[in-house]
């Protein structure tokens, strides 16, 4: 006699249901944290542009505005996150990305302000500042909360974060010379738009070759714990 078995459905339907509890209080605090603190940043870049300078006295509803976003798009990607894992962890390296680059862009404009120098080999001097402040705190924010990283060899880690810091750097201080030295500012651009638009082009890049250094070579032993426990 012939077992008759029954058809296996041709379609199968999973549903991707979101968990009670999505992010932590910990990732709530950091995302608001970031907000204000790129909120802030944006007041000496806005001022060196001197741009839309009548809507200057609005620039307190940033504080309100910006920790909102970055909470929301924290909130987005940690759903996406729960398929992709890989989308969490940039997320929370992009927002702490966004901070970073207003903190090199905020320290960048803050010392062309001061100094009326935006191209040339002395704008150069004035990056390194720049640079130095964003990857310090970068740092400390991609180790602690990014990749979370609980390696005791700070020595050897910071080192590694070093060199591909230093390596980052050689990529946006050469984009932001090429196009600031051997370019001139195009359709009436003034020198301060165009030595942002120059350095937003040299941040993208560098901020690929970041992500990729950090995860791979900088904290790749939190990486490989991360897929042990998943495993």
């Amino acid at each position: 006699m012939v077992e008759r078995r029954s058809p296996k459905p041709l379609i199968r339907v999973r549903l991707l249901v979101p968990p009670l509890k999505v992010m932590s209080k910990k990732d709530i605090l950091i995302a608001l944290i970031v907000g204000e603190i790129v909120a802030l940043l944006i007041w000496p870049v806005w001022l060196n542009l001197n741009a839309f300078m009548n809507y200057w006295p609005l620039r307190w509803l940033l504080l309100i505005i910006l920790p909102i976003v970055s909470l929301l798009v924290l909130w987005i990607a940690s759903l996406i996150g729960r398929r992709l894992p890989i989308i969490w962890q940039f997320a929370k390296f992009g927002l702490i990305g966004v901070l970073n680059t207003l903190l090199d862009f905020g320290v960048l404009n803050f010392l062309s302000y001061l100094t009326k120098v935006y191209s040339g080999s002395t704008l150069i001097l004035l990056n390194v500042f720049a640079f130095l402040a964003a990857n310090i705190n970068s740092y400390f924010w991609n180790k602690s909360w990014t990749f979370s990283s609980r390696s005791r060899n700070v020595a050897a880690e910071f080192g590694r974060f070093l060199i591909v810091s230093i390596i980052g750097f050689g990529i946006n201080s050469l984009i932001l010379w090429l196009l600031t030295s051997l370019m001139h500012p195009l359709a009436g651009i003034s020198p301060q738009l165009w030595e942002n638009i120059a350095k937003l082009a040299a941040t993208v890049i560098y901020t690929i070759w970041n992500f990729i250094g950090y995860k791979l070579i900088v904290f790749k032993e939190a990486t490989i714990s991360s897929g042990d426990n998943r495993a």
